[in-house]
Order: C-alpha cells, then structure tokens, then sequence
C-alpha cells in the first residue's frame, strides 16, 4: 500500500505534523483496507509510533477525539491519557510564525533539558489544574517556554514583536523554532504583519481554535 500525503503545516516545528500525519496514515490505510476498528485502536500504531521515533511523545493522544484549548492532565496512549478543554472566547485567533524545524532528539537526549522539562511542566501543570482557563493554560506556556531555554534570539523576537502589536498571549511551539499567539479577531492582522515584517523566511499563518475531530473524508465521486 502506498499512501501520498499533503501536509501544509511545518514539520518538525511543533506544530503536531508528525502526529497528524501518523495518524491520517493509520486512518487512511484501514479505511482503504476496510478494517473497521474503534477510533482508539486505530490511533494506538500511530502513537506507538510517535513514542519509537521520539517525535511527538503523546500529540496522537489528544488529536485522535478531541477539539479545541487545553492540556494533557494524565499521559499516556489514546484512550487513557485525559485531555481537559478550557472555554475559548468567541473571535479569538491563533496566529504562528515558523523559523525552521528542529530535532527534538538533540532535546531530549540532554539530561539537564529533560530535568528542565520535568520540573516546569509539573509547575505549569499544578497551575492549570488549579484554574483551569484558556489565561492560565496561555500563561503558563509562555512560563514554560521562557523558563525552558531553548528560545532562539530570532524566536524571542518573533514574541516580542507579537506582544507588542497586540497578542495577548505569545511563546515558542514545543519544540520549534516558530512561536504560537493569541490574538482577538482585532489585534490578529497587526500580529500577523509583524510577524511578517521579519522577512519571507518566516512562515505566517492565522487559525480558528478547531472545532471537528479527527475521521476519514470521504471525497465526493461526482
């Protein structure tokens, strides 16, 4: 079986490529073969696969049924992981600017990067939990980028230039060299223009918060 995909988001940027992709290949690979199984054992290969390959280490988890804001509360395969969604405002947008991609191996494979992990993500967890709001899951993010280290000097530009022309919210994609913000149908064109103003070399994109889980299109045959 051979299976051609079309990916219009970054890879290797953070923007969940690799698990949407593994995960549309698994989907579309039963659906050809006519394997009818449910939608969790389905997207187990494609997390497993994640896990091996040490790209997204837990991303097919939330994508494979959920929608929308929020954050990971218990990790683990699809199915037993849980997802807590956070309300999202009415007009608001996700604008991102992306570098270049980079291998999270190089990440991963540094202890003091993974003891920085460990220890700013059980904070920002705790945070969320306690109040769990699209502001404090937003916040927190910006905490855990900052407080990571891995921000280039083009990153921390590309945020603070989102900052200052109206994002709300701004911090590097775990992990990419690109930035995600939050931004009121008002602010998003003057965030998305200053994210433009650094040049072609930086990829911007403006998005609706989804609102449609992950299944097979069916084309039409007419």
């Amino acid at each position: 079986m051979r299976i051609d995909q079309r990916v219009d988001t970054p890879i290797g940027a953070g923007f969940g490529a690799s698990a949407s992709a593994a995960t549309s290949a698994v989907y579309a690979a039963a659906a050809a073969a006519g394997i009818r199984r449910p939608k969790r054992a389905l997207a187990l290969p494609a997390h497993r696969a994640e896990v091996i390959e040490q790209t997204g280490l837990g991303t097919v988890s939330v994508i494979y049924d959920s929608v929308g804001a929020g954050a990971i509360t218990v990790s683990g395969e699809p199915g037993a992981s849980r997802f807590v969604t956070v309300d999202v405002p009415a007009g608001m947008k996700i604008v991102t600017g992306c570098i270049a991609p980079f291998d999270k191996r190089d990440a991963f494979s540094s202890k003091p990067v993974r003891e920085r992990i460990n220890s700013l993500g059980r904070s920002a967890l705790r945070a969320f939990l306690a109040d769990p709001t699209l502001d404090t899951l937003a916040s927190e993010g910006e905490r855990f980028s900052a407080g990571l280290g891995l921000e280039s000097p083009e990153v921390q530009k590309l945020i603070r230039a989102a900052k200052g022309s109206g994002a709300k919210y701004a911090s590097q994609n775990m992990i990419g060299y690109s930035v995600h913000c939050l931004a009121d149908a008002e602010a998003a064109d003057r965030v998305s223009a200053a994210l433009r103003g650094f040049g072609p070399g930086v990829k911007v994109d403006v998005y609706e918060v989804g609102t449609r889980r992950a299944g097979v299109l069916r084309p039409s045959r007419r």
